[in-house]
């Protein structure tokens, strides 16, 4: 063939695109970024919209109806699905994989804004639209930070690794979980607020509207021109208590009055721990496509930065991390190449000798290289798909080389050939052949490539890269073995026995002897050989028919990683799923076999979309050859049924388990009752106070009933009258003062019971 002869016409430039090849490969295989799952974009979009306080009923009327008959309108959505919860509305849409996701976060960000005029005005944030990336599901590395120097403290130090982290190239996104967060909470009496004829709403807005920074405009001085403000904001809790609410009897009331102003800590929303004992955890994720080990490495030396930089108290332990599963991988690859080149030295060594050896086992690297260049030029990443289909393509990258090179061997050697001419016409004799059984290798492949769907897409990688390192090993075969033979290839120093006058291996080896007869057999009872594998064929899928072993996406091997995501039934506070997930680390601690457990609950436990409901227990696992004989499958179950509400997911099996088990779902019967309030400061109008619905059949909520008189003695509307129950549950968030929240509350203790809130809503001035 002419690129055949262009080559061996022009060996000097052959060696310089050789060496070209060697370091172009080698830097695109050292810059290729590593991560663990293919740069796939999932065309899944969430709108997340809170509102601290709601019950998921008026969640759904209030937020959820309104987002979704917006949403409705939009074209090529495939499903979309609502879940109204506590204090937070989740929309999940799921576009058609062949929709641009850029454009679809546009359209559904047109329909949220579309819809801000329908939702309540005093939503704290509008709704979050984000596009569901899996980088997020699965972060590089978890830093867990503890000591016994308080949970605040831990807090600080974690801010401080978060902007750290997060400065980081490559880095999407630091999270901190657990902790405590510092919080001005702002405790009203109720009593003085009513002596003073004044309303919960009333007073919020006062301290909202000093404190701001009012832009003054700006005003010509002479040759200057000076910009006005009236610079209002607090810059210190004592300021608030000095703040004038409103005037009686000409005296001023001032917020000190009626309110006791505390520098405290935020309620509870979140617990992380690592091995039993309480830390802040920060949670970093990278950006799509970019190198995980460089990332990782990174947030290594950072995280030994600040352990050198605090005591020994403080400690620092990396759990979860993704890294070390992308370095086995590319490990196996290496040793999967270097084996292959060794085995094929031996076994062309022994056939040919170890010219031709080396000649044939230099088409893997050369194949290797290109195809990473090519990979890297095409923007893949070596993720777990491609490292998988490189390691199945090793043994395949020889088979055109072996043809190619034996037959110049033969020519030259048997033939008594010049060695450029047995390069020549050994190469172009078998070129088609080779071409042929190249090609039928990639058609096989090719309908992989149009696999349709988010798989097809997570998939098609393997098909793309074994296709990509083919063609590589048929263009080296074609070119650069020839030419390599042709300065390589010897004829042997003595000729080897012949004593038959026939093929010398077949007297020497057995398994030539077996095969030549058995071949001889075969071509002269045709008939019978081929009814024979036809039963053979038979019998093979008969077998496994009858055998029961079925069908799974991944075997079932011991797991280096297990997690377990708990869901409580809606209603459920922090601190009780805390004791499910504390439930599932004395299990999993049971079991041996555990090299760190790190526990997460509340927000961003389990995701975008988790809540006080949630919690996320991950069990990095020793290495498998240190292992006792208990197994971690045992954990996995184990772990599960402790929880009573979750489920354990092998993570390197992507197989979820569904853990067994009761917990405080239906197994706790919470009943209906109502109270007949006859109290003193609403006069009668109360209806009545029930329990909305039981825990486990959605949220525990209350439903009050009130006339209209009721409210205008307990505040001035409804709205006011919102504030006041907002209060009492939680408080409301006011602006900050410099870093710290501003939360207003009512001074009333923890309530234990419906009953509890019903008379703390019938003491008068409430």
């Amino acid at each position: 063939m002419k690129i055949t002869d262009y080559s061996l016409h022009n060996r000097s430039l052959m060696v310089v695109v050789c060496v070209i090849i060697t370091f172009s490969g080698m830097w695109a295989y050292v810059t290729m970024p590593r991560e663990a799952a293919p740069d796939v974009e999932f065309p899944y979009i969430m709108v997340i919209t809170a509102y601290e306080g709601a019950s998921p009923s008026d969640i759904e009327s209030l937020i959820t109806y309104p987002l979704e008959r917006k949403l409705k309108s939009l074209t090529d959505v495939k499903k979309m699905k609502s879940t109204s919860s506590e204090g937070s509305s989740s929309i999940f849409i799921e576009f058609e994989p062949n929709v641009e996701i850029d454009t679809a976060l546009q359209r559904v960000r047109d329909k949220v804004d579309e819809a801000k005029s329908d939702l309540p005005e005093d939503l704290e944030a509008d709704p979050i639209v984000k596009e569901l990336s899996p980088n997020e599901m699965w972060p590089v590395l978890l830093i867990n930070i503890s000591g016994d120097i308080g949970l605040a403290r831990l807090k600080d130090i974690a801010e401080d690794m978060e902007e750290d982290a997060e400065n980081i190239p490559g880095v999407l996104d630091a999270e901190i979980l657990g902790g405590l967060e510092r919080e001005i909470r702002v405790e009203f009496d109720p009593d003085r607020v009513a002596a003073y004829g004044l309303t919960i709403s009333e007073i919020i807005q006062t301290i909202s509207l000093n404190n701001v920074n009012t832009p003054g405009g700006s005003l010509d001085v002479g040759e200057a021109k000076y910009a006005f403000k009236t610079p209002t904001e607090f810059q210190s809790p004592d300021e608030i208590f000095h703040l004038v609410v409103a005037m009686r009897d000409n005296r001023p009331v001032y917020l000190s009055d009626i309110a006791t102003i505390r520098d405290t800590f935020k309620d509870r929303v979140s617990f992380a721990r690592v091995n039993g004992q309480e830390a802040v955890t920060v949670k970093v994720t990278k950006r799509t496509g970019e190198h995980m080990l460089r990332i990782a490495d990174e947030l290594k030396a950072l995280t030994e930065r600040y352990r050198q930089r605090y005591p020994p108290q403080v400690r620092f332990t990396i759990t979860a991390d993704s890294s070390k599963d992308i370095r086995m991988m590319v490990n196996d690859l290496e040793n999967n190449v270097l084996t292959a080149l060794l085995f094929v030295l031996i076994v062309v060594f022994i056939g040919m000798g170890w010219r031709n050896a080396i000649v044939v086992a230099m088409a893997i690297p050369f194949s290797m290289l290109i195809g990473f260049w090519v990979l890297d030029s095409l923007g893949f990443t070596l993720n777990m798909i491609v490292l998988f289909s490189l390691v199945l393509a090793v043994g395949m990258l020889v088979d055109n080389a072996i043809v190619i090179v034996e037959n110049i061997y033969r020519h030259h050697v048997q033939e008594g050939r010049p060695l450029m001419e047995a390069a020549s016409v050994g190469a172009n004799e078998v070129a088609w052949p080779v071409i042929g059984s190249t090609a039928t290798t990639v058609a096989a492949f090719v309908p992989l490539v149009f696999w349709p769907g988010i798989m097809g897409q997570f998939m098609g990688y393997l098909p793309k890269t074994i296709i990509i390192v083919l063609t590589a090993s048929l263009l080296v075969a074609m070119t650069i073995n020839p030419v390599l033979s042709s300065l390589l290839v010897r004829k042997p120093r003595r000729a080897r026995p012949d004593a038959e006058g026939d093929d010398w291996a077949a007297h020497l080896h057995v398994v030539i002897r077996v095969y030549r007869r058995l071949l001889e057999f075969g071509l002269r009872y045709r008939a019978l050989a081929l009814g024979v594998f036809a039963g053979m064929l038979y019998l093979a899928i008969y077998a496994f028919a009858h055998s029961g072993l079925g069908v799974e996406l991944f075997p079932d091997t011991e797991p280096r990683r297990i997690m377990v995501d708990i869901e409580a039934p809606q209603g459920t506070n922090v601190f009780k799923t805390n004791e499910f997930a504390l439930k599932a680390e004395a299990i999993a601690r049971k079991y041996g076999n555990v090299e760190n457990i790190t526990a997460n609950v509340g927000l961003g436990s389990g995701g975008p979309d988790s809540g006080p409901n949630h919690a996320r227990v991950m069990i990095d696992m020793i290495d498998r050859e240190l292992r006792q004989d208990q197994g971690p499958g045992a954990v996995v179950h184990a772990a599960g049924v402790a929880c009573g509400h979750g489920t354990a997911l092998a993570e390197d099996r992507l197989e979820l388990g569904q853990a067994l088990g009761g917990g405080v779902g239906p197994g706790v019967l919470v009943g209906v009752e109502i109270f007949h309030l006859a109290l003193s400061a609403l006069q009668g109008h109360w209806h009545d106070l029930l329990l909305e619905a039981p825990l486990g059949q959605g949220h525990a909520g209350l439903l009050l009933a009130v006339e209209g008189e009721g409210v205008l003695i307990l505040a001035a509307d409804l709205i006011a009258f919102g504030h006041v129950f907002r209060g009492l549950a939680h408080g409301v968030a006011a602006d900050g003062i410099k870093e710290h929240q501003l939360v207003h509350e009512l001074g009333v203790p923890q309530l234990e019971t419906p009953a509890g809130l019903g008379q703390q809503v019938g003491r008068p001035g409430h």
